[in-house]
């Protein structure tokens, strides 16, 4: 097990973190790459007398305000790591990330509350070539393709690797193209079944002909992003794991696919293991409520989007958002030492 070194600061009684919301696989990238969005989530974790929990924002009424993730993944960090029984705590949470639809809100659920665990206890990770904290929170979320981004930010490419002392997991930063769009359609309806189910539906034997379909074109997404050339995108295509999954559960994955190419969309797929369908929009310039309105294509496939889920009998909404350069990142931290604070690192 990671030992987390000790800090030479004092610790704070009260830490305020933001998380960004992913999209994992990026279509041919099964269990490799992820995208932050500049959706968060808002948490505030401090002593306390007494136990407390309060959630805002999305899936409010899904979440269990005495037993989630949050508090599991703190106490792992104060009980596991830091060898120490996890004090009374008041969290307060406003989550702006779709809830159990395939954007990382287990992720960012995770990584936030271990890491908040983390500072309160005093405690510092190795991050540089080492990556303890991708490694424990890739432990509890069980791959790292949501967990990179939502601790380092941006595209990351995560690697998984198996040897005689053990597995670990390592993570690289793709560039991200400049004045990139995201549009997201998400169900009004929780859609998406268990993770073991959505896993279950992908097949553990594939043609060779579909492996290396998949191998040609999760290289040729890289290639796409690092060199911003977006006209490439469309051909990265995946048969490893959307086909199998939207034909199941998901009916309005194919139309919005399409309605979206037609909208002008450089890329299509789903996010994660979805109901959410992605679409990526280039040519952003400025905030898009300034554009004039032929320049506004990301709006045009939103509303193509929800106008095809409709009609495949699934109603939504759509969201237009754009990549995140940050991860995990401290809002604040109160009482680290007499009369400092950090605010807004």
């Amino acid at each position: 097990m990671t030992e987390l070194k000790r800090s030479s600061v004092l610790p704070p009684n009260k830490v305020s973190l933001r998380v960004p919301a992913t999209t994992a696989n990026l279509g041919p990238g099964y269990d490799t790459l992820g995208m932050a969005m500049s959706i968060f989530m808002d948490l505030t974790v401090e002593l306390s007398d007494t136990f407390e929990f309060t959630v805002e924002g999305e899936g409010k009424e899904h979440i269990n305000t005495q037993d989630n993730l949050v508090i599991d993944t703190c106490r792992i960090a104060f009980e596991e790591y830091a060898k120490k029984p996890m004090p009374p705590l008041k969290f307060t949470m406003h989550n702006n990330i779709p809830f159990g639809c395939g954007c990382g809100s287990s992720s960012a659920a995770a990584v936030a509350g271990f890491v908040a665990g983390m500072i309160l206890c005093g405690f510092t990770m190795e991050t540089r070539g080492v990556e303890e904290l991708l490694a424990i929170i890739t432990r509890i979320e069980g791959h790292p393709d949501n967990a990179a981004p939502a601790i380092y930010g941006g595209i990351q490419l995560g690697v998984k690797v198996t040897n005689e002392d053990g597995v670990s997991f390592s993570t690289n930063r793709v560039p991200t193209p400049p004045n990139l769009s995201m549009v997201l359609f998400i169900p009004n309806k929780l859609m998406k079944a268990s993770t073991e189910v959505t896993r279950d539906l992908v097949p553990r034997e594939v043609k060779l002909e579909d492996a290396i379909h998949n191998i040609s074109r999760a290289s040729r997404l890289v290639l796409a992003l690092c060199s911003n050339r977006l006209e490439c995108l469309r051909e990265c295509t995946d048969r490893l794991h959307e086909q199998h999954r939207a034909s199941k559960l998901y009916p309005h994955y194919k139309p919005c696919y399409d309605a979206a190419y037609e909208a002008g969309a450089e890329f299509c797929f789903l996010s994660g293991a979805g109901p959410t369908v992605c679409a990526f929009s280039s040519g952003r310039r400025g905030d898009i409520l300034t554009q004039p309105e032929g320049e506004r294509r990301a709006e045009q496939i939103a509303e193509k989007m929800v106008e095809a889920a409709l009609a495949s009998g699934v109603e939504g909404r759509a969201i237009i958002t754009q990549p995140s350069d940050l991860g995990v990142h401290l809002a604040g931290i109160h009482s680290m030492r007499p009369n400092i604070s950090y605010v807004n690192i």
